[in-house]
């Protein structure tokens, strides 16, 4: 009886160990190199602006660890494409031809 226990025992020690080995390989974090970010971007003015924001804060999204670098580029790219529509918009929507300017007045 007893060594039945004390194999029950080894067993789920083991399993403990497993499982705190996964966990510990699994969300240990590496930053990427500058020609990750390049690679994976595709857009090197933006990748050198996400590089070096996150360099120079230690890879932390607010005062957490990053998890995922990917999903902070992906993020990025988002922000970088919403900013240059709304700047399109407002480039578009401020252009006001002369003639219709005038026939605006006239009104």
């Amino acid at each position: 009886m007893m060594t039945i226990l004390l194999k029950r025992i080894e067993a789920l020690e083991e399993r403990v160990r497993a499982l705190e080995t996964k966990r510990a390989s699994s969300t240990k974090f590496t930053p990427p190199s500058l020609s990750d970010v390049v690679d994976y971007l595709k857009d090197l003015v933006l990748a050198k602006k996400f590089y070096c924001h996150y360099e120079s804060n230690g890879w932390k999204v607010g005062k957490n660890s990053m998890k995922s670098w990917r999903a902070a580029a992906d993020q990025w790219r988002a922000r970088e494409i919403n900013q240059n529509k709304t700047i399109q918009d407002e480039q578009r929507i401020g252009r006001i031809s002369t003639a219709e300017l005038q026939s605006f007045t006239k009104r």
